[in-house]
């Protein structure tokens, strides 16, 4: 056992608490307009994505509801549930997209499908009700979530939920511009808007944002979600922030920026200088206050900031340690006033225990010699997957450590003090019920790696850094297999974990260079992958070919390649043409996956179509000078949202009515049709984005079987129909 006393004051110290820190909007402030909307922008987005799948126990901490351990809050309804209690329709939860998924389309398409600043548990049968539909006041009460109304075409949500809905769908708005692979969302002021990457109604959302500001529920939300992906909700810390940007107010005349603390690393009980720059477009600032508490609703104390130029700074008394400061200024000069945002600091706790090292902890056996014991350990956070993570002090083997503890998020490369109960969890050495973490110093280097055989793999590697090299993959169906594929280096075959936080699409034959942490679980080893560095494939002398090419939109098409592409060559725009005059005017590689690209293009009619690539490179250097592929902007079907058409009444007496919802402005072509083929009645109805309805008047027809023929350009429908 290495036993150590520590009495040094700001060199161990407990980690920071996740919320609103200190000059996270730092150059924000003074902007309205689009100049704001891309600035928070730059701010929030390449957050960190976590799986779909793995979304559900990030809800279960950011909705939990606060008197009921174990339970989140329903988005609709209100309700307490367990948190667990994930189904498919009655009471079972959901996971609401709040910007519905078919909005943009972007169902499975990361990191827009997982992002948990838009999900919200819900009631599963309310989901099936809400569906896709805009937000607006006004229609039928809801029978089950009783707060809110419906039309066939809108959703209001209840009165304590309206603004949090409003401040999600403008932080889908601002995250997603279109960039390294994501989809432009847009916030509009209009409803229908499905299937575009829109969303409304802008003015009622406005409107909530106001009538319903944000609680202490909302900011905890806020909080959780940003220690998983490492991005805030603006809208939540400051819901002004919409009014600039879409409502038409100016910046206020006076602009507080450039936050800074000294010193950066708070230590307890030692005063702390907050500085900023302020100025005004009246002229001369007149005056500044510090005003600063111990809770974001009870800023009490007042200091009066000192002045030098444009800067400003004001100084709050020392405090005593695991404690959170929360300040902000407010400004004015002879005409106008304005507030910052409230911003915090953490004084961290001093560790002045005993250290058990890992390699002790581990005891060079199967079993701890620590199973049931409480102690404190030290090492570098090597892995972090949202419920769990991996320590390491030092390299070789006995000196990795899996911790088991949810939401805690700390950073790949710092270093920590973690006080936890050591167990033996179905043979894998263990800490959980962790009751003390200290922060000492972050991006720390990683311990190396220690390279093994896939089948030499042993107790002394559990929850190391490992690295196996020149690994044959011999199973790549990952997602029939718990999402653990399998590779060889002819020793024997060790499993690879796709994550929550990185999944890699592996090609049985080829070979790899793994690395990454050793994990023991369900009675098998595995490589838990981390990054796209985990994993290195063989080396690569064939250019890229296109596997795909799928048409999103009537201007958005995705194209998936066999292998990673180099940016420059997928986003060359001169690397793309398509056939029929359809003209390519973006182009966008995946933030992520860097085998796909998006081409934005003119409006496509329903057609067939071919996509011709120039000059396409991957990562290796190696080019495929030119390759086609088509593709089908599929007919009129793909005109009717869900395809589909309601016709009625069936058979029909003297007038038939045809019901559908469009995607889209079209003409089109309908007519009645006897078996013989002849034309009987016909019509050009042009059809709206959103609901339509029209009729056929059939009292002149005689009594038979007919049929309704809907055309669209060159492609149709047929229904058949009976006339009595």
């Amino acid at each position: 056992m290495k036993k150590i006393f520590i009495m040094l004051l700001g060199v161990l110290y407990t980690s920071i608490a996740i919320s609103q820190q200190t000059g996270y909007y730092n150059g924000v402030d003074g902007k309205d307009g689009d100049a704001l909307k891309n600035a928070l922008h730059e701010i929030i987005k390449g957050h960190t994505p976590y799986s779909y799948h793995s979304s559900k126990y990030v809800l279960k901490l950011s909705d939990a509801d606060p008197a009921v351990p174990g339970n989140v809050i329903l988005v609709y309804t209100g309700r307490s549930q367990d948190g667990d209690d994930y189904g498919t329709g009655g009471n079972f939860i959901n996971r609401e997209h709040v910007w519905a998924k078919s909005h943009g389309n972007f169902v499975d398409w990361l990191p827009m499908y997982s992002d948990v600043h838009n999900l919200k548990p819900c009631d599963a049968s309310v989901n099936v009700d809400k569906s896709n539909k805009d937000f607006d006041n006004g229609g039928t009460q809801h029978s089950e979530a009783t707060g809110c109304y419906t039309t066939d075409s809108t959703w209001e949500a209840r009165d304590e939920v309206k603004g949090d809905v409003a401040r999600i769908i403008f932080y889908m708005s601002t995250r997603y511009e279109g960039g390294e692979g994501e989809i432009d969302l847009e916030v509009v002021d209009h409803n229908n808007t499905y299937p575009y990457a829109e969303h409304g109604k802008l003015s009622t959302l406005l409107e909530w944002n106001l009538q319903d500001p944000p609680d202490e529920f909302e900011r905890k939300r806020n909080n959780v979600i940003q220690s998983f992906q490492h991005n805030r909700n603006p809208f939540i810390d400051n819901p002004n922030l919409a009014q600039l940007i879409w409502a038409g107010e100016t910046a206020n005349p006076i602009s507080i920026d450039n936050f800074q603390i000294n010193p950066e690393v708070v230590i307890a009980n030692e005063p702390v200088e907050v500085n900023v720059d302020i100025v005004s477009a009246n002229g001369a600032v007149s005056s500044a206050q510090l005003l600063w508490g111990l809770s974001y609703e009870q800023l009490t104390n007042e200091i009066d900031m000192a002045q030098i130029g444009d800067s400003f700074s004001g100084t709050i008394p020392g405090q005593g340690e695991d404690a959170t400061i929360y300040y902000q200024v407010i400004a004015d000069d002879a005409t106008s006033e304005t507030e910052s945002v409230v911003y915090n600091y953490y004084i961290p706790k001093v560790f002045t225990g005993t250290l058990v090292s890992i390699y002790d902890i581990q005891g060079q056996q199967d079993e701890s010699p620590y199973d049931g014991q409480t102690v404190s350990t030290t090492g570098v956070i090597t892995a972090n997957f949202g419920t769990s993570y991996f320590l390491q002090d030092g390299t070789g083997l006995w000196n990795g450590l899996f911790i088991y503890e949810s939401g805690r998020n700390p950073s790949i490369g710092d270093s920590v003090i973690i006080t936890g109960k050591i167990t033996e969890y179905y043979g894998k050495t263990e800490m959980s019920d962790i009751t003390d973490y200290y922060f000492i110093t972050g991006n720390n280097t990683l311990p190396e790696a220690v390279e093994v055989s896939t089948g030499d793999v042993e107790e002394g590697h559990e929850s190391i850094v490992i690295k196996v090299t020149e690994a044959v993959c011999t199973d790549d169906e990952y997602q029939a297999n718990f999402y653990m594929w399998a590779v060889n280096d002819g020793t024997g075959e060790l499993k690879i974990h796709n994550t929550s936080i990185f999944e890699y699409e592996p090609t049985i034959g080829l070979t790899y260079d793994i690395t990454g942490p050793l994990n023991y679980d369900f009675d098998e080893w595995k490589i838990e992958l981390r990054y796209e560095s985990d994993v290195v494939g063989s080396v690569d002398v064939d250019g890229p070919l296109v596997i795909s090419a799928e048409p999103i939109l009537s201007t958005n098409i995705k194209l998936m390649f066999d292998d990673d592409l180099d940016e420059s060559a997928a986003e060359d725009i001169n690397n793309y043409s398509i056939d029929k005059g359809v003209v390519v005017e973006s182009v966008s590689q995946h933030a992520f996956n860097k085998s796909q690209v998006n081409l934005t293009v003119s409006a496509m009619s329903f057609d067939d179509y071919i996509v011709t690539i120039y000059n396409m490179k991957d990562e290796s250097g190696n080019i495929t000078v030119e390759q086609q592929t088509g593709f089908l902007w599929i007919g009129i079907k793909e005109l009717f949202v869900g395809g589909e058409v309601e016709i009625y009444p069936n058979p029909a007496d003297n007038q038939l009515n045809i019901k559908f919802v469009a995607s889209e402005n079209t003409d089109l072509e309908m007519a009645i049709i006897d078996i013989s083929g002849r034309v009987i009645l016909q019509q050009v109805f042009s059809a709206s984005q959103g609901t339509n309805i029209t009729k056929f008047d059939l009292s002149n027809i005689s009594q038979g079987v007919y049929f309704l023929n809907i055309a669209e350009g060159s492609s149709s429908l047929k229904y058949k129909i009976i006339v009595k």
